[in-house]
């Protein structure tokens, strides 16, 4: 067998003017990301119906974040997500 590492490349011998580029991407993100309110991300499992405890609880947290100001995201899919969207609208 062979244990030789594969060859690596020391990049900031190559370019020494990138961790001032990413230095500056990173600047113009938090720059974007000012300019957005406050936000909350909900994700969960799937298979949590309207009558589970935790798909219940998540419609309420959901509707105290509108209530309080902040945007509620979700992967759109059913169980938890599907709770944040009806908290998020009302719909429930």
């Amino acid at each position: 067998m062979d244990n030789q590492s594969p060859p690596t490349s020391d990049f900031t011998s190559e370019d020494p003017w990138r961790i001032l580029r990413i230095q500056g991407e990173i600047g113009e993100g938090f720059d974007a990301l000012s300019k957005i309110g406050p936000a909350a991300a909900i994700f969960g499992s799937a298979r949590f119906t309207a009558s589970n405890i935790f798909y219940q609880a998540t419609v309420s947290i959901a509707e105290q974040l509108v209530s309080a100001g902040v945007a509620v995201i979700s992967g759109g899919g059913p169980g938890i997500m599907e709770a944040a969207n009806n908290g998020r609208s009302g719909n429930h």
